[in-house]
């Protein structure tokens, strides 16, 4: 009858999405809301045509949770991309603003203060923090961190800072005063490109 048809088209969708779950790595409340479904619908052979909808319903949202976890989440607004935000936001903004008070240091050509800051704990987490937050805007789980826009301007960053580096160590102050002047207006694109505002 058209109930079972209806239950029928439902395990349907639930096959699908099994197909789909299993090519992906799922979380484990994941892989439990599968699990409930698969029993509830298996529970009964007369299913009303309400249940058959909130099944199908169900399986539906549960695939596209699947969809975001095979996909990274990294599309605008998505759980992975947000959860970045949170995790690395605040340790940009503060590692941006402690770059941007060193000026003073690099602008003297302060050797001792231009080494301290850039072999320092605030300015190795800006690094770190600031290419895991560039990574999480990738489109999908495969695409290549070098096709990803953030990521590409964080390098143009992070060259710049390695010449500071590189200048310094071979005691070229010049070298490194221009390198750092080069840096700021990247950091300020990359800062940009990932939503971030820090005042001046």
């Amino acid at each position: 009858d058209t109930s079972k048809s209806a239950a029928m088209a439902a395990l349907l969708v639930l096959c699908a999405m099994v197909g789909v779950a299993r090519s992906v790595q799922v979380t484990t409340s994941h892989a439990r809301a599968r699990q409930t479904l698969k029993a509830a619908l298996a529970a009964s052979t007369t299913a009303t045509r309400r249940e058959v909808f909130a099944a199908s319903a169900a399986a539906a949202a549960f695939a596209r949770v699947v969809e975001v976890d095979a996909s990274g989440g990294a599309t605008a607004g998505g759980v992975y991309l947000l959860r970045a935000k949170e995790r690395y936001n605040a340790r940009v903004e503060a590692g941006a603003k402690d770059f941007r008070s060193a000026a003073a240091a690099f602008k003297a050509g302060d050797a001792k203060a231009m080494s301290e800051f850039l072999g320092g704990e605030s300015f190795e987490d800006l690094l770190a923090a600031a290419f895991l937050l560039a990574n999480a805007f990738r489109s999908n789980s495969t695409q290549s961190p070098d096709k990803i826009l953030q990521v590409k301007k964080f390098k143009a960053f992070q060259k710049e800072i390695d010449a500071a580096a590189a200048a310094l160590k071979k005691k070229k102050i010049a070298d490194c005063q221009d390198a750092y002047n080069r840096a700021l207006p990247l950091l300020d694109d990359f800062l940009d490109s990932v939503g971030i505002a820090v005042p001046a």
